[in-house]
């Protein structure tokens, strides 16, 4: 199996995946059928949803891939109601969809066609997914909802505020409907990402003169995997999470934590533009005393 530890931890479940054609998602979709789950992928790139739903049934698990644009109104419903049409169930949901724009700027430029998109790209769809799939979680007495922030829910990006917001609030929502749910057997959980090499961040392809920053930027050395927070999905999704309700884990490499500390090759810094312009002998010599 992928993931070390006891197992199959889902032997026997159902899930969906929304988003599923992601890198972190498909990650996730792999590593549930790795311990027993059988998965419905939902995602708008044809492509990628056939290769997930392909590496689940590799894995000798059952698995059916739903292209849709999950943004419009009634799709995301639709989507449950087709895993459960072909799985019988879904015992997991896990709410991966989500998207910066990527055309970041002043709050005051943006319209209300850039807070609709937002919206319906990282939070509507968490809400009506719910919604669709929680009822008959609560009349089996057990389902795990995943739910997908970032760290941009729980720190400033200037530049982002509205997406920030939607982040946000599916932390609020995580935790209001994890403390309603849990006396039903359903817990209701969310991870936060950072700094993971993906389809949405470029797989941080960058020229190699630049890789010796990654440690600066992340204190554990190295960008992120999708394998990396699809381990936390799992733990999520299965019976070692009983005791977790309404929480975001942080999978982040550290960055979070660090608030603002970065490591340098000499030192840890809250400068580190300015530590790393000065860190030679020559110039070091001169610099006020409180930068040495």
């Amino acid at each position: 199996m992928s993931s070390s530890g006891p197992g199959p931890l889902l032997e026997g479940r159902t899930a969906l995946i929304t988003g599923g054609g992601g890198t972190i998602a498909s990650a996730t979709a792999r590593l549930f059928a790795d311990h027993g789950a059988d998965v419905a992928i939902a995602d708008i790139d044809a492509e990628r949803t056939n290769q997930a739903v392909e590496s689940v049934r590799e894995r000798g698990r059952n698995s059916i891939g739903v292209v849709s644009d999950l943004t419009v109104d009634g799709a995301v419903e639709a989507a449950v109601d087709s895993a459960i049409d072909a799985l019988s169930r879904v015992d997991i949901l896990v709410n991966a969809l989500g998207h910066a724009k990527n055309n970041f700027g002043p709050f005051q430029n943006s319209d209300s066609a850039d807070w609709e998109w937002l919206y319906r790209m990282n939070l509507r769809h968490v809400y009506a997914a719910s919604h669709r799939a929680v009822p008959a979680m609560i009349e089996r007495g057990w389902g795990r909802v995943i739910n997908f922030s970032s760290v941009e829910g729980q720190r400033s990006m200037p530049y982002a505020a509205a997406y920030t917001g939607f982040k946000g609030g599916i932390e609020s929502f995580t935790k209001s409907l994890g403390v309603e749910l849990a006396g039903y057997g359903v817990r209701v959980n969310a991870i936060a990402v950072d700094k993971t090499s993906s389809h949405q961040t470029g797989f941080y392809a960058m020229p190699p003169e630049y890789e010796e920053h990654v440690k600066v930027w992340v204190p554990a050395g190295r960008f992120g995997r999708g394998e990396d927070v699809a381990n936390v999905a799992l733990f999520l999704a299965s019976d070692l999470a009983e005791w977790v309700v309404g929480h975001t884990v942080v999978a982040d490499g550290g960055t979070l934590a660090a608030g603002g500390w970065f490591r340098t090759p000499q030192r840890w810094t809250n400068s580190p533009l300015l530590v790393q312009y000065f860190e030679d002998e020559d110039r070091n010599a001169s610099r006020p005393w409180n930068l040495q």
